[in-house]
């Protein structure tokens, strides 16, 4: 059996989202993806569109950790959230 990665394209938005990420994670069509920013960057996989970024702490997302319902994150500030994803 053989894997083959590819790389493309993603459109972001006009502002621009120059974010350097310290983790990611998929579930289903969506990569989420957290960032030394401290905000946690939704895409669509399959439509290679941005989505979302919703901040959650200050000082960096330092590691994530994706559950069936939940994200779990953990942030320089030194907390752990919990994060509830909603199909929708």
């Amino acid at each position: 059996m053989q894997y083959y990665l590819k790389t493309g394209s993603c459109q972001l938005p006009n502002t621009g989202l120059v974010r350097n990420y310290t983790f990611a994670a998929t579930r289903g069509d969506l990569l989420l993806a957290g960032t030394t920013g401290g905000d946690v960057c939704v895409f669509s996989v399959y439509s290679s569109i941005y989505k979302a970024s919703m901040p959650l702490t200050s000082n960096g997302i330092l590691c994530g950790s994706l559950d069936t319902n939940f994200l779990y994150v953990g942030g320089g500030d030194g907390k752990v959230k919990k994060v509830a994803l909603i199909n929708g």
